[in-house]
């Protein structure tokens, strides 16, 4: 104790160096804590189920089909595998599955959509979540379940709608015009198993498919095919994760045997739960390579601010060094020395711990409130938790070794003889002494390099994002959801009433064209498996292809160029012949070198023929910058389904469109109603930030850098006062002792850029799938980067080369 009240006293006396201590260390441990608590909230943090570690997500992973949809290559799982599975694996106690579906909630004022998951029976007792109030489903029903109208809230729904969790059991709910019974209400904390993505107010059984999921959906429910179910399962007591999949891919193998056509090249895959909160694996990877790269970037910081922290310590305990060989020579040992610095300097790793968890949690809260308009709903959980508090800790701890261990060694190891000896003005500092403070600078600057280097790249990345074609005309775009299936409609009255929607769209003022598609623009949509006419479906040249279904304005309305051939017309009905147009990446996957035009395809599921009329010009189906996909457009007559998106070509703003287009059928809800540069801001929403994010943790790293460049170099001039006094007063001129210490200072720096550049090159590869068009070795990053390092390196080691110039030669050598 007091050891640390000595220390204590010793710092408030140096408040200089205690308060640049303290910021350093804070926004050092702070970054980090920000990072890590997004990272504990999302991939750390367990969800509110009984054992989560012993449930297992599982996947399809299809080996035999082509695509250049690199994030679909690990999907669902059918209706049918999943009842083989549930009946054939020795390892799980329970094989449940879940569907997010929009859901239409009528009878409680204006019609809404709310969120819902379509969940097998055994839903909730696989996942261990007892009803909060009422009763969950009956698990011990099959897999889908006789039909049931009836559902489980959550308690957010349960308290919105009716007031309380008691109120809503037994009541009666409208979804999609099908009256459901409230049976119970999830516990509070429970928002379903996608905590990033949309929570899920309302479960409903399997067994209501029919009510619920329509058009091409419900006709495929049932293909051994059709890969669209999520799947989680509980391992056995005493079952572990490498033999659950062991079991699995025997269980695969028994399948491809039995349903050779179906389930060729096929094979099952296990996950922890907990990663089911980022989606599948495309979305998935993209998040963890950010992740890992944010951390790499602040933990950097961290590192740039105990080296600035290590010198001034360095610098702090050689204006000590009198003191300590004063202690010495009353008869303080070594120990006692190290004992006593070292609890400066846990008090001062302990002070920027705590403004460093301050700033984390602000920092996360300010990141996780900045999040764009489609995660609003998401919920993660950034309350300060143990593993947080002992992250921060552990960080301080760190911090104490990395900035306190040459210090402490150097000061507590005083040469008693000359210190006593000397008056402390001279050059009293040993040559390893200033070695290893330029070392610390030199480790300073090619931190900063890495840092801002990623900082480059990203911000490179996002200008050639902006300017990527996207294959379509994203101006004055208006996009709109909307789902028949919800009113009920029989097929011919969905068919008339689209077309009828879209004639009264296209009379409203402002609109220059509109029309309807299966989708919304890079928002990805149904993808079936085309097979050349003539190839059979259990060949090896299906290409899983975006299947699209378009009314006859589409292409136009999205300003998507005809290559070859013909659009889709309104001759294109029911009871012609089948049509399709594709675009050129589908043209040359499955014809390669032929003419397209007049060939016929037909899909896994179906025998049907569609003869290829038009090619039209590739366009993004999913994510900006990807691979040119496969699309085959189909007249929306042929290939009708209840839930489609309205797309409107306005002439001024789009979003004025969203009232005049509501007002025409009251009853109709539209769904996610905006411009299409709102969904391209929401595709880019993750690189924009990590642009953001490594830029301010780029340029915090430069800042700390240069200052310490400038410590070092200023403290360089005060040690060599006499040295330079004897230069000027034997002939040096100005201009000399400017550029010897300015020549020392941009040695350190080009060795430190040198250094960072061979470190940036071997980390920056993991980033090259969050890029846009820049290489991870982009040489016009790293030389500009190079660039401003070594300038504002010229800067910080100008000042105090300037201030040597001017020492007079008659006072230094006075002081000496």
């Amino acid at each position: 104790m007091q050891d640390f009240r000595y220390g204590l006293r010793s710092l408030l006396r140096s408040p200089g160096f205690s308060v640049a201590a303290l910021l350093s260390l804070g926004l050092g441990i702070g970054a980090n804590t920000a990072i890590f608590t997004l990272t504990n909230a999302v991939f750390l943090h367990p969800l509110p189920v009984r054992e989560p570690a012993r449930i297992l997500e599982l996947y399809t992973v299809d080996h035999a089909t082509q695509t250049t949809a690199a994030n679909l290559v690990r999907t669902g799982i059918s209706i049918a595998n999943i009842t083989d599975i549930a009946r054939q694996n020795e390892a799980f106690s329970g094989v449940a599955a879940y569907f997010p579906s929009g859901l239409a909630l009528t009878g409680f004022g204006k019609p809404s959509q709310e969120n819902g998951f379509v969940v097998s029976p055994n839903y909730f007792e696989v996942l261990g979540v007892p009803a909060a109030a009422g009763r969950t489903f009956d698990p011990s029903e099959d897999l889908s379940g006789p039909p049931r109208p009836e559902a489980v809230v959550s308690h957010d729904f349960a308290q919105r709608v009716f007031g309380s969790d008691a109120a809503a059991v037994g009541k009666t709910i409208n979804l999609n015009a099908v009256a459901y019974t409230v049976l119970g209400v999830a516990p509070a904390a429970f928002r379903g198993t996608l905590s990033v993505g949309p929570n899920a107010p309302i479960w409903i059984p399997l067994g209501m498919h029919s009510q619920i999921f329509t058009g091409p959906l419900e006709r495929l429910y049932n293909e051994r095919r059709f890969r669209f179910l999520n799947v989680f399962a509980r391992l056995k007591p005493g079952v572990e994760e490498r033999q659950a999949d062991a079991n699995l891919q025997t269980v695969a193998a028994r399948l491809e045997a039995a349903y050779p056509k179906d389930n060729r090249g096929r094979t099952f895959e296990s996950a922890p739960l907990a990663e089911a909160a980022l989606g599948f694996a495309g979305p998935r990877n993209q998040t963890v390579d950010a992740t890992v790269a944010l951390s790499v970037a602040v933990a950097f910081v961290l590192l740039i601010a105990c080296a600035n922290l290590a010198n001034l310590s360095l610098a702090r305990a050689a204006k000590r060094a009198r003191e300590m060989g004063v202690r010495v020579a009353l008869g303080a040992g070594r120990a006692r020395l190290i004992r006593q610095l070292v609890s400066e300097a846990a008090i001062l790793s302990a002070a920027g711990g705590v403004l460093g968890i301050a700033i984390g949690w602000a920092g996360a809260k300010l990141l996780w409130a900045a999040r764009p308009g489609f995660l609003q709903n998401a919920w993660v959980d950034l309350n300060l938790d143990m593993r947080i508090c002992l992250f921060t800790a552990g960080l301080s701890a760190l911090s104490c070794l990395l900035f306190g261990i040459a210090p402490v060694i150097r000061a507590s190891a005083p040469d008693l003889s000359k210190l006593l000896s000397t008056s402390g003005r001279g050059n009293v500092q040993a040559g390893g002494r200033s070695g290893l403070r330029a070392m610390l600078v030199v480790g300073e600057m090619a931190l900063a390099l890495v840092a801002l280097v990623g900082a480059g790249l990203f911000i490179r990345s996002m200008q050639r994002a902006q300017n990527i074609n996207l294959g379509f005309e994203t101006k004055n775009l208006f996009v709109a959801g909307v789902n028949l299936g919800a009113l009920q409609m029989k097929p011919d009255e969905g068919r008339e009433f689209m077309r009828a929607l879209v004639e009264k769209v296209k009379a409203v003022p402002g609109v220059a064209s509109a029309s309807v598609a299966g989708g919304a623009p890079l928002q990805g949509g149904l993808m079936l498996t085309a097979f050349s006419e003539g190839d059979p479906v259990d060949s090896r040249q299906g290409v899983l292809t975006f299947a699209q279904p378009a009314s006859s304005a589409y292409l136009d309305s999205m300003r998507i160029p005809l290559v070859e051939g013909r659009a889709l017309n309104d001759f294109d009905r029911m009871g012609s012949a089948k049509v399709m147009v594709i675009s050129q990446a589908t043209a040359r996957r499955i014809w390669p070198g032929q003419r397209a035009i007049g060939k016929r395809v037909h899909f896994a599921t179906s025998n049907e023929l569609y003869e290829v009329v038009g090619i039209a010009r590739d366009s993004t189906a999913i994510n900006i910058g990807e691979q040119p996909q496969m699309m085959a457009y189909m007249p929306f007559d042929q290939a009708y389904q209840p839930a489609a998106v309205l797309h409107v070509r306005t002439v001024g703003d789009p979003v004025r469109m969203i009232a005049p287009v509501q007002a025409l059928n009251p009853e109709l809800v539209l769904i996610n109603p905006g411009s299409v540069h709102a969904v391209i801001a929401q595709a880019l929403w993750a690189p924009r930030m990590a642009a953001i994010l490594f830029g301010i943790f780029g340029v915090l790293g430069l800042v700390l850098a240069v200052i310490g460049v400038y410590g070092v170099m200023a403290y360089t001039v005060l040690q060599r006062t006499s040295e330079i006094g004897i230069r000027m007063a034997v002939g040096a001129r100005q201009v000399n002792v400017m550029g010897m210490i300015l020549g020392q200072s941009m040695k350190l720096a080009l060795l430190g850029i040198g250094l960072g550049s061979c470190g940036a090159l071997a980390i920056t590869g993991p980033v090259r799938s969050l890029l846009f068009g820049v290489s991870p070795t982009d040489p016009v990053t790293f030389f500009t980067v190079a660039g401003i390092l070594a300038a504002t390196a010229m800067i910080a080691g100008g000042i105090p080369a300037w201030r040597a110039s001017r020492i007079d030669p008659v006072r230094a050598l006075g002081q000496e």
